[in-house]
């Protein structure tokens, strides 16, 4: 059998056959992933959801949400990982976005927000806002995320809140 490419709607062109899904995982497939990779020297305790709230601030509340996580699977292998959970006013809350460095500028990082969004609109958000870091905004603007704040140093470096309404 010769070559098979397949064109991914982001302009990926792979040189052999491949299976590429996003799916729901669980809280222990992206945990691994963000300890050792996303935030490996985060001081500060890593649980399914966030008390943060847009543009500043804490509320406990946030914590009684369900999160959804997800990874962008090429065959079997996991290429990147995002979650996303309901917060106060109607918001929804995009979190934990990593792409493995092999996978990267390849639209992956897109394609994880894009479907966090769709997850968003399934729970009635009226909006989907994160917090990413300043080397990932790119990403963000290229999935409509629009910047709501200056950047702000932060534990893990820059960041700044976005958002994208629904």
């Amino acid at each position: 059998m010769g070559k098979v490419f397949i064109d991914c709607y982001f302009n990926v062109k792979y040189s052999f056959a491949v299976n590429i899904v996003i799916k729901q995982v669980d809280f222990f497939t992206v945990y691994e992933i963000w300890v050792n990779h996303l935030w490996p020297n985060r001081h500060s305790i890593i649980e399914p959801t966030s008390s943060m709230k847009f543009l500043g601030g804490y509320d406990l509340k946030n914590m009684n949400y369900n999160p959804t996580f997800f990874a962008y699977y090429i065959n079997d292998e996991i290429a990147g990982v995002n979650s996303g959970h309901m917060c106060l006013d109607n918001q929804y809350r995009s979190r934990g976005l990593y792409v493995f460095p092999e996978h990267r500028k390849k639209g992956i990082g897109t394609e994880l927000l894009l479907y966090t969004i769709e997850q968003a609109k399934k729970e009635n958000a009226e909006m989907t806002w994160s917090y990413p870091r300043l080397q990932s905004w790119t990403t963000y603007k290229n999935a409509g995320f629009t910047l709501a704040t200056d950047w702000e140093e932060s534990e893990l470096g820059l960041n700044a809140y976005c958002m994208r309404k629904l």
